[in-house]
C-alpha cells in the first residue's frame, strides 16, 4: 500500500485553502500494513507555516535582484556577494554546512572562454567560388575550449538533426562519412517524437557528442522555421562576446567542452540560405522533408573555412550547499535535494541604457523559494525522516555547470541522493491556481506531486509549452542524466483570480522579459501566489522524505531506461 499524506479530518473541509491559513496544521502519514500503534506519524506544521509568507519570499528577491548584485553572473563579484547572502540564510535557518572544509561553499574552478568578436570569420567555398559570410548578420560564434587562435577548413555534410534515435528508427548518420568534416544540422528534433524524447534529442550537448564520436571537426547549426519563430535570430545578439564556462576536471580538462569541434557556428536564416544556394539545394524542401520526420543526409559539395580567436582564463565560482539532517536512524542517510540556480546573466548590453540583468524571476525567485523551504523544514519540531540538501548552484546559465559538478563531486555518496526538486524561474505575477512539474510523470515523483497539489487545492497541469523542451533546460536534468529521479517544480499559468488572465501574464513575461534587463523588481508580484507555490513545494518535499520507499523510475520509462537499470523499485544501478 502506498503512503499517503492527509490533513487531519478536522481540517479536510478547508483543504482548498493554503495550509498557511490554517490555525493548526498537521500532516499525517499512513504507513500501510503496520500495527495500530505504528499506523501514523503526524508532522505538526504549525511551527513551519508561519515562516513562509509572500513578504519573506519577496524580501529575498529584493536582495538578490538588486542592482548591487550586478546580475549575479558566475565568476563575478556580484555572484560571490549573492552566494554569501545565501550562506548566511542557510546558517540562520539552522542548516549544517555541506561545502568544502566545513563551509557552505563548494568551490568550482572553471575554464572561461569568450570570443574576440573581430576575429570571427566564416567563408564558404565551392570550386572557384568563395562566399564570405558576415558576422552577426549571417553567423555567430562563441569562444573555443582549445587553442586561443583556431582556423579550420573542411568539407560540409548535411546531417539532418544530427541525432540517432533507434527507438524511432531514426539515424541521421546513415550513408554518410562525417570524419574530418563539418556537420550542418537542424535545430531541435523531429516533431513526431514524444515530448520528452524530442527534448532529449534536441540537446546541443548530445549533438556535439554525436559529432565528436564520429570524428567531425565542427557543426553549423541551422534553426528550423518553428524555432526561429519562437526565438528570433536578433535575440542572440546579446550573447556576443559573453563568456562560456566549463568546470575543470581532475586532469585539468574543461568538462564536456569538445575542443576538437573547432569549426562550429550558428547560421542565421540569411546565412543558411546563402549556404544552400551555393550548394544548389532547396532549403525549404529540406525543412519540409525533415519536419515530416524523414532522414536523408548528404555531402553539400561545399567546404568552409572558420577562424576565431578566444580570450581564455580560469575563474572560480561556488555552489552554496547546506543540509538538514533527518530524524530516522536509517533513512537519514538518504538525501532529497532541493536545487535552484543562483547565477544569472550579469552585465551586458540591454535596453534603455540598463545593462544589469537582475534576474528577479530567473532565478532570485527560485532561490528565495528554497531558502523559505529550508527555514520551514528546520522549524519543524520533528525533522523529516530523510535528510534534505539545499543547493543554490552556479553556472546554470552556462549550461547547468554547477549542478553537473555537484553530481559528479557529490558531498555524500551519489547513491544516497534519492531525488531532486529543482525550482527555476517560478513566475509569481498572479495568484496561482495550478502547478506544473516537468519530468514528474517519469517516476514515482508524480504521485507525490499530485498529493501535494491536492493538499494545497491546486491543479497539477501538464507542461503547457512542450515545444520549449524545458525538461532538459535546467538543473534537474543533471540529476536525470545520473539516474536520479528529478523534476522541475513550476508555478502554472492559471490564476485563482477570475479577473486575471494568468496565461497571458506568463506568456507576456516569457516574450518580453525572459533573459532581458526588464526581469527586475518592477514586475508584478503576487504575495499569495508566491506563498502558495512555496508551500506546495514544501509539502512535496515532506511527502518524499517521509515515505518508506525512495523514488523510483516507472517501468519502461525512456529516461529510466536510458540512464539506469532498475533491479527493483527504489534500487538504482549505474549503467556500464
Amino acid at each position: 500500500m502506498g503512503h499517503t499524506f492527509k490533513l487531519t479530518r478536522k481540517f479536510q473541509p478547508m483543504v482548498k485553502r493554503t495550509f498557511g491559513a490554517l490555525s493548526i496544521a498537521f500532516i499525517t502519514l499512513f504507513l500501510g500494513a503496520c500495527s495500530p500503534a505504528e499506523m501514523k506519524r503526524s508532522l505538526d506544521l504549525a511551527p513551519a507555516k508561519d515562516t513562509i509568507t509572500g513578504a519573506t519570499i519577496r524580501s529575498h528577491m529584493i536582495v538578490l535582484a538588486d542592482d548591487d548584485m550586478a546580475g549575479r553572473e558566475a565568476g563575478t563579484a556580484g555572484y560571490d556577494k549573492a552566494a554569501r547572502y545565501v550562506a548566511e540564510q542557510f546558517q540562520i535557518a539552522g542548516l549544517a554546512p555541506l561545502g568544502d572544509a566545513g563551509s557552505y561553499f563548494q568551490k568550482i574552478d572553471f575554464f572561461e572562454t569568450r570570443l574576440a568578436p573581430d576575429s570571427a570569420a566564416l567563408s564558404l567555398i565551392r570550386n572557384d567560388q568563395i562566399v564570405d559570410l558576415t558576422f552577426k548578420d549571417d553567423f555567430l560564434r562563441t569562444g573555443g575550449y582549445g587553442e586561443t587562435s583556431e582556423e579550420v577548413t573542411a568539407p560540409l555534410v548535411f546531417a539532418g538533426y544530427g541525432i540517432q534515435a533507434l527507438e524511432y528508427n531514426h539515424d541521421d548518420f546513415t550513408g554518410i562519412d562525417v570524419a574530418g568534416k563539418i556537420l550542418v544540422v537542424l535545430s531541435g528534433a523531429p516533431p513526431h517524437f514524444d515530448t520528452d524524447q524530442r527534448a532529449f534529442y534536441s540537446s546541443g550537448g548530445g549533438k556535439r557528442a554525436n559529432a565528436s564520436e564520429r570524428g567531425a571537426l565542427g557543426l553549423l547549426y541551422i534553426r528550423t522555421p518553428a524555432d526561429q519563430a519562437r526565438r528570433p535570430w536578433e535575440r542572440s545578439f546579446a550573447s556576443i562576446g559573453r563568456p562560456g564556462m566549463r568546470w575543470i576536471d581532475e586532469t585539468g580538462t574543461p568538462h564536456g567542452s569538445f575542443p576538437e569541434l573547432r569549426g562550429s557556428a550558428s547560421l542565421s536564416p540569411a546565412g543558411a540560405r546563402k549556404l544552400f544556394a551555393l550548394a544548389e539545394q532547396n532549403l525549404d524542401q529540406i525543412f519540409e522533408k525533415h519536419t515530416m520526420g524523414d532522414t536523408g543526409s548528404f555531402d553539400l559539395n561545399v567546404s568552409a573555412t572558420l577562424k576565431r580567436r578566444s580570450v581564455q582564463r580560469t575563474v572560480s565560482s561556488a555552489n552554496v550547499v547546506g543540509v538538514l539532517r533527518g530524524s530516522d536512524p536509517l533513512l537519514r542517510h538518504e538525501f532529497l535535494v532541493y536545487t535552484a540556480h543562483l547565477d544569472h546573466l550579469g552585465v551586458r548590453p540591454g535596453e534603455d541604457g540598463d545593462d544589469i540583468h537582475n534576474g528577479a524571476y530567473d532565478n532570485a525567485a527560485g532561490v528565495a523559494a528554497i531558502l523559505e523551504i529550508a527555514k520551514a523544514m528546520a522549524a519543524l519540531d520533528t525533522p523529516p525522516r530523510r535528510s534534505v540538501i539545499f543547493a543554490a548552484v552556479t553556472g546554470e546559465e552556462k549550461g547547468q555547470q554547477g549542478s553537473s559538478y555537484f553530481i559528479v563531486h557529490a558531498p555524500v555518496q551519489q547513491d544516497q541522493l534519492i531525488a531532486d526538486i529543482n525550482i527555476d524561474m517560478p513566475y509569481f505575477g498572479f495568484p496561482i491556481a495550478d502547478i506544473e512539474a516537468f519530468g514528474a510523470e517519469h517516476s514515482s515523483l508524480y504521485g507525490a506531486t499530485r498529493e501535494a497539489a491536492e493538499l494545497m487545492g491546486l491543479e497539477l497541469s501538464p507542461d503547457s509549452m512542450p515545444e520549449q523542451v524545458r525538461f532538459i533546460r535546467s538543473d534537474q536534468f543533471s540529476f536525470v542524466k545520473t539516474g536520479i529521479p528529478a523534476l522541475a517544480f513550476k508555478a502554472g499559468s492559471k490564476s485563482s483570480d477570475p479577473d486575471i488572465d494568468g496565461d497571458a501574464m506568463l506568456q507576456g513575461f516569457l516574450k518580453n522579459h525572459y533573459h532581458r534587463t526588464s526581469d527586475d523588481l518592477s514586475l508584478p508580484y503576487s504575495p499569495e501566489g508566491a506563498e502558495r507555490f512555496v508551500e506546495a513545494a514544501l509539502l512535496l518535499g515532506l511527502i518524499v522524505t517521509e515515505r518508506e520507499a525512495r523514488p523510483y523510475w516507472n517501468a519502461g520509462d525512456f529516461f529510466g531506461d536510458m540512464f539506469t537499470v532498475q533491479d527493483k523499485p527504489g534500487m538504482l544501478t549505474r549503467m556500464p
